[in-house]
């Protein structure tokens, strides 16, 4: 199975935060150990960005920031059997792939929160499982082709683009949910200033969510499943459910 795995950096890689530094190598690190996996930068036409290992893919924006859905249009376009996004500042680790099941159409995966990381070859200081978010959406890719048109247009790096894309995933394909054991992604901490703005982007994206069909499950599901996890080692929501898959399908799924 050939995977594309893209991000969204408009930055030249000399210009990246210790995160992004983070991001890139643990995607390398994926790429070195499988040889069918594709790495992409997917950028707006009139930037000029390369960073090396990565194909660079262009599509055209217009505003400050882009929408998810047309980036992942983008690398729909290649010829990848799963095509993967995922956010620039995000560890992707290589359990991922031992995830995959051919039957499964998407996945949406949520993040371990790292206390603080300066080397990828350190212990992981995990300070809680950021059950309630998603930073990876993997999708088969001809399914994508199919049902990528229910994706609203949602302004990536802005509040609930990932949550309403979830919704969506759930109530339209045969998805797995990566956010239990173990976990396939990570996040080291730092205050997040583009989601603190009430802006334009913002207010846009919360209208999407407030009016999206479904989102009352995903609140109760939060709320009453993923928020009640026990930590475990003072990791917060680290520990699912016995029967979380069975209350995932109950209230996610419920007409």
């Amino acid at each position: 199975m050939k995977i594309g795995i893209a991000i969204n950096s408009f930055k030249q890689e000399k210009d990246f935060s210790k995160r992004e530094k983070f991001c890139i190598e643990s995607l390398r690190k994926c790429k070195d150990k499988n040889s069918k996996v594709t790495l992409y930068n997917v950028i707006n036409d009139k930037d000029d960005i390369n960073i090396d290992g990565f194909e660079t893919l262009k599509f055209k924006h217009e505003k400050q920031f882009p929408f998810a859905n047309k980036i992942i249009d983008r690398v729909s376009e290649t010829d990848n059997d799963l095509i993967v996004f995922i956010n620039n500042d995000i560890i992707l680790n290589s359990s991922f792939f031992k995830q995959l099941d051919g039957s499964i159409d998407v996945y949406p995966a949520s993040r371990a929160h790292l206390h603080s990381l300066d080397s990828l070859d350190e212990d992981l200081k995990i300070e809680s499982y950021s059950v309630h978010g998603f930073d990876l959406f993997a999708f088969k890719n001809s399914w994508w082709k199919e049902k990528g048109h229910l994706y609203p247009d949602m302004y990536l790096g802005k509040p609930y683009w990932d949550t309403v894309y979830f919704m969506v995933s759930v109530l339209n394909g045969n998805y797995k949910i990566l956010n239990k054991q173990p976990p396939v992604i990570f996040h080291v901490d730092h205050e997040s200033e583009s989601c603190k703005e009430e802006d334009e982007f913002s207010k846009y994206n919360e209208n999407i969510a407030q009016t999206f069909p479904g989102m009352n499950k995903w609140w109760q599901y939060v709320q009453s499943v993923l928020l009640e996890r026990s930590p475990v080692n003072k990791i917060l929501w680290w520990k699912p459910f016995e029967n979380e898959l069975q209350l995932e399908k109950q209230i996610l799924n419920e007409n």
